[in-house]
């Protein structure tokens, strides 16, 4: 296994749009191979995995990443870890005020300066939030794209997002947020321009240094734009789709169990409930007397993975269209269906296998490929190289428990 992993070139596994991605993007598929190639991986897979997660993987906080940002912007002169915070929430303040940015995307009666603080302290932050500080701070379109991929550790500007689109213009041609709020009106009133679905919409010669060429490309763009919390969202048919398919594997799990109790009730994927889900894919994080997953802030892990978890509560709001179907979802089911389905196959064909599927599902739906950088993201490829990666995951999960209640 070790000289086969040593031969996979991963960084083809990873789209560098970007000059400045590269490096760290580049660093993190390196370590990755190393990490995958150890020899201690095959017998203390988790413990290595573990390890390089909490241990070793680069994690900048937002706030540390703004505050550097700031820094180097406003051409500081004292050394940077001498700089107290208040000059950096002033900066803020003064730029919101002279940008004309309001301190929020949405109604919210906290001031613009407690934001700011928050903004400040926090490890991550919401995607809007970073639109509106690249408004505030009158950053390029480079700098936010930055706080996207390196921070967020999220998808680049998603050019099928038309709200994303106009901000990512603005940003480009330097207007304002209010710029951006005409933009998205002038949106809401086009007509769709029909494209023959075989047409690609966004590419590397895509050009909106106008705003004609923009207006031209969102009017486009309304002609294939879906709701996605809607039915008809390609990212909501793919995700019923797996988790019927996750649905399937689990019956089955439960029937081998029912036969081997001499039971004779009978598991069909109609059966299982978004509890059942909840309970195999997260069986290593503990729950609480209420029955319900421990709070994520309880992991030590929590930072690595956004907050996410498969609860029953996630899939039952996706299911009615109170949540949006996000990347997270879709390649949580899809590690699931492949850990399950290949359990028994070569790691490195398991592995590719679950690239090449999930790939085509992210194309699909309009999201970015897997981000190797994404610690969530990872933590799934580094599972699927192991012999057992269901387990794996799940003792992770619970490795991060217990060692949070250690640390608390």
């Amino acid at each position: 296994m070790k000289n086969r992993m040593q031969d996979l070139d991963f960084e083809q596994t990873v789209a560098f749009d970007k000059v400045q991605d590269y490096e760290f993007t580049r660093r993190a598929a390196q370590r990755f191979r190393q990490v995958v190639s150890l020899d201690s991986f095959e017998d203390e897979d988790a413990d290595v995995i573990f390890h390089y997660l909490y241990k070793e993987m680069e994690l900048v906080s937002f706030g540390d990443h703004l505050k550097r940002y700031i820094y180097e912007r406003a051409e500081l002169e004292e050394p940077f870890s001498e700089v107290p915070q208040e000059v950096y929430r002033d900066i803020i303040l003064d730029s919101f005020k002279e940008t004309f940015t309001p301190k929020s995307m949405n109604p919210t009666t906290t001031k613009l300066s407690a934001l700011v603080n928050n903004w400040l302290n926090q490890a991550s932050v919401k995607r809007e939030t970073v639109f509106l500080l690249g408004f505030g701070l009158r950053m390029t379109a480079e700098d936010v794209s930055d706080f996207l991929t390196r921070v967020l550790k999220e998808q680049d500007f998603d050019f099928h997002n038309p709200e994303e689109v106009i901000y990512w213009y603005c940003y480009s041609t330097q207007q304002g947020y209010y710029k951006a709020e005409e933009l998205k009106k002038k949106y809401e009133a086009l007509v769709p321009v029909e494209v023959e679905n075989t047409q690609v919409l966004c590419g590397s010669n895509l050009c909106l240094d106008t705003e004609e060429k923009l207006i031209a490309y969102l009017a486009r763009l309304k002609s294939k734009r879906v709701d996605p919390i809607s039915e008809k969202s390609q990212a909501f048919q793919e995700f019923t789709k797996l988790l019927y398919h996750a649905k399937q594997i689990i019956a089955g799990l439960y029937q081998h169990d029912e036969e081997e109790k001499g039971g004779d009730k009978v598991w069909t994927a109609e059966r299982i409930t978004p509890s059942d889900v909840e309970k195999v894919i997260c069986s290593g994080i503990p729950i609480n007397k209420m029955g319900n997953l421990k709070k994520m802030s309880a992991s030590i892990l929590a930072k690595h993975f956004s907050q996410k978890r498969f609860s029953r509560q996630r899939i039952t709001n996706i299911l009615n269209h109170k949540l949006p179907v996000e990347r997270f979802d879709l390649i949580t089911l899809e590690f699931f269906i492949v850990s399950q389905e290949m359990e028994d196959d070569d790691p490195f064909n398991r592995y590719k296998h679950f690239l090449d599927e999930i790939q085509s599902i992210l194309l699909r739906c309009g999201m970015g490929e897997i981000y190797i950088v994404n610690p969530y993201e990872c933590f799934l490829l580094m599972c699927l190289l192991t012999d057992c990666p269901l387990a794996v995951f799940a003792e992770i999960w619970e490795k991060s428990y217990e060692e949070g209640e250690a640390e608390s």
